[in-house]
């Protein structure tokens, strides 16, 4: 396995997961808009029922990079889904946040990676989770919460 490649697969999921979450944005009627615009502390319980049954599917899906998108806001995250299969879920508040299970459910159905894992026998949580955290010893990535990464230096937006 090419670390580097693997980290790049890394920064082309938070590119992926940023460019989606606005082109999410910009088809959200303007009334919606504030709702996914900027987080609560997540004791404000009226924000997150808003958050996860307000927001309404005005278009079944977004486009990126030529190819239909289709997405499913819920809490704090939505999952696109491309045509091809390929799924991103992202922290719609912080998209340079990478959950381990979101990243793991990437790198299974982006087949532009599939390459790069020949050699790993089962690409699970447990995988995924000891390379982010072997990536934080070696001051790549930084640990957010339990489960979610960003990269140290991250991309310039």
């Amino acid at each position: 396995m090419n670390e580097v490649e693997v980290l790049h697969l890394f920064k082309l999921y938070t590119t992926m997961a940023r460019e989606l979450c606005h082109s999410m944005y910009q088809v959200l009627p303007d009334d919606q808009k504030p709702i996914v615009s900027h987080q609560q502390a997540s004791t404000h319980f009226e924000w997150l029922f808003d958050l996860i049954y307000d927001v309404e599917l005005c278009k079944p899906f977004v486009i990126y990079c030529n190819t239909h998108w289709t997405w499913d806001l819920h809490g704090e995250h939505c999952l696109f889904e491309s045509d091809q299969g390929i799924q991103v879920e992202a922290n719609i508040y912080n998209t340079d946040f990478v959950d381990i299970a979101f990243f793991n459910v990437f790198i299974k159905s982006y087949t532009d990676a599939h390459s790069l894992f020949e050699s790993i026998e089962d690409i699970d949580f447990k995988f995924t989770a000891t390379l982010f955290d072997q990536w934080a010893n070696k001051n790549m990535l930084q640990q957010q919460s339990g489960t979610e990464f960003s990269l140290v230096h991250p991309i310039d937006h």
